[in-house]
C-alpha cells in the first residue's frame, strides 16, 4: 500500500497542472471570443479607423476579354468574363474567373460532358500576363455596387474558389459569363438590376443568342449549333440570357442600379491586336448552294457518280451524328432533326430505292418547311439549302416518270 501511494502521488501533482493549464487557456478563450472586431482588427495589425464602408474600400469590375481563335481555346471564342476585386487599403487586387480544362486537347472529353471546370484566384497582374501573350484585349467596367455588396461578392467568391478543376462542364450552369451574372445578383440580396429594354435578346433563345455571336465564324457556328445543350431553348428571363461576354457588358452598361449607370466603361487593361471580324468566302451556305447546284446539274444525266458522292456523304455525317448521340449526354433536338436527313440506310438500302425514295424524300420537304417555320428551332440555312439537293436526289427518279407519262399523253 506504501509502494502505491508513493507512486501515484507525482501522477497527481502532473494531473492538477494539467487541469490549470486547460483552465488558463478556457479563460483565455472564452475572453477571445467577446472581443469586437475593432479588437480583432487592433491585435492584428488592422487600422481599425478604417471606413469600411467607404466606396472605394472595394472595388469590383467586370473584365471582358476578347475572343481568341479556335487552334488557342475552343471555348473563347466568344471572348470571356471574368471578375476583378481590388482593396487598396491592403495592397489586395486579384481576378476570380471560371477555368476549365483546354478542350482542344481531349475533344472527346468535351463531347461527352466529361470536361472539367473550377472557380479560381489569381493575382491581376500575373494572370493578365496570358491575354498579354495571346495578344487579346481586356476591356475593364466599373460596377456600380453598395460597399456592403461588394465586399459580400468578395466572400461568396473566396467560399467558391478551389484549388481544382473540379466541377462538371456545364456552360448552361457554370459558363463564364453566366456565373459572374449569378454571384454580382447573390451580393446584391435582392437589390434588383433595372435592365433597360431589349427586345430583340428579349425575343431570342440562349442557342439562338450563341449563334448570333458566331456570325463571322459560320463553320464555328454551325458545329456549335449542333453541340448546344437543349436547355438553351428554354425561356429565360434577359438577366440568364447574358452568356456571352461582350452581350453581358453591353446590357450591364445599359442598366442602372439605384438610378445610376450599374457598368461603367474604365479603359482596357490590356491592349491587344484588334479583332478580325472579316467574314470567310467559303462559308456553308455558299457549299451548300454549291452541292445543290451540282446536284440539279446531275440529276438528269445518265452518270450517277455524283449520286454517290451524295450517298456516301450523307453516311458518314449520319454515322458522325450517331457518334454524338452516343456519347453526348444532352444531344440538342435540332441535331435529332438531322439525323432524318443524314442517316446510313439510304446507301445501304439504295438497291430498294425504288419503293422507298418517294416517301422518304416527301419526308425531308415536310421537314425543311417544319424547320423553316418553327418558332424558336434554330436550325442553319445551308442544312436546309442541302436538305433540298437531298429531296431532288431521292425524287428524280419520280420526276422523270412524270415528265415522261406527260410526254406520252401529249403525243
Amino acid at each position: 500500500m506504501s509502494i502505491f501511494c508513493c507512486t501515484f502521488a507525482p501522477d497527481m501533482k502532473r494531473l492538477n497542472s494539467i487541469f490549470l493549464l486547460l483552465a488558463f487557456f478556457t479563460v483565455v478563450w472564452a475572453q477571445e471570443k467577446v472581443l469586437t472586431v475593432a479588437e480583432r482588427n487592433a491585435a492584428q495589425g488592422f487600422n481599425d479607423t478604417i471606413d469600411r464602408l467607404d466606396p472605394d474600400f472595394v472595388t469590383v469590375s467586370l473584365c471582358i476579354a476578347d475572343p481568341t481563335t479556335y487552334s488557342q481555346d475552343a471555348l473563347g471564342t466568344s471572348g470571356h468574363a471574368f471578375l476583378r476585386l481590388q482593396c487598396r487599403t491592403f495592397g489586395l487586387d486579384y481576378c476570380f474567373t471560371y477555368e476549365g480544362e483546354r478542350v482542344n486537347d481531349n475533344m472527346y472529353r468535351y463531347l461527352s460532358g466529361k470536361t472539367k471546370m473550377g472557380m479560381f484566384r489569381y493575382q491581376t497582374d500575373g494572370y493578365l500576363e496570358d491575354y498579354r501573350k495571346w495578344n487579346r484585349s481586356v476591356h475593364e467596367y466599373r460596377l456600380n455596387m453598395p460597399p456592403e455588396a461588394e465586399q459580400r461578392l468578395w466572400e461568396i467568391m473566396d467560399n467558391h474558389t478551389t484549388n481544382k478543376i473540379s466541377l462538371r462542364h456545364d456552360l448552361n450552369k457554370y459558363g463564364c459569363a453566366i456565373t459572374v451574372v449569378r454571384y454580382v445578383k447573390k451580393a446584391l440580396d435582392k437589390e434588383p438590376i433595372v435592365y433597360a429594354s431589349n427586345p430583340e435578346m428579349e425575343h431570342m433563345t440562349r442557342r439562338e443568342i450563341g449563334y448570333r455571336a458566331l456570325e463571322n465564324k459560320p463553320w464555328l457556328r454551325l458545329s456549335n449549333m449542333i453541340f448546344t445543350d437543349n436547355k438553351a431553348d428554354n425561356e429565360f428571363p434577359i438577366d440568364e440570357k447574358l452568356i456571352i461576354p461582350a452581350d453581358l457588358a453591353e446590357v450591364w452598361q445599359q442598366a442602372t442600379f439605384n438610378g445610376q449607370p450599374f457598368a461603367t466603361y474604365m479603359g482596357d487593361i490590356v491592349e491587344g491586336a484588334p479583332m478580325d471580324n472579316t467574314k470567310p468566302w467559303f462559308t456553308p451556305i455558299f457549299a451548300a448552294i454549291l452541292v445543290l447546284l451540282i446536284t440539279i446539274v446531275f440529276a438528269f444525266t445518265r452518270y450517277p457518280y455524283w449520286d454517290w458522292m451524295m450517298l456516301i456523304g450523307q453516311m458518314v455525317y449520319g454515322i458522325h451524328l450517331l457518334f454524338l448521340w452516343i456519347i453526348m449526354p444532352h444531344f440538342s433536338e435540332s441535331a435529332y432533326m438531322l439525323m432524318v436527313l443524314f442517316n446510313p440506310l439510304p446507301l445501304l438500302l439504295w438497291r430498294w430505292h425504288r419503293y422507298w425514295a418517294l416517301p422518304y424524300a416527301i419526308l425531308l420537304a415536310t421537314g425543311i418547311i417544319v424547320l423553316a417555320c418553327w418558332p424558336h428551332m434554330l436550325i442553319d440555312p445551308a442544312f436546309l439549302v442541302l436538305g433540298v439537293a437531298y429531296v431532288i436526289l431521292f425524287a428524280k427518279d419520280s420526276i422523270k416518270r412524270f415528265v415522261t407519262s406527260l410526254i406520252t399523253c401529249h403525243q
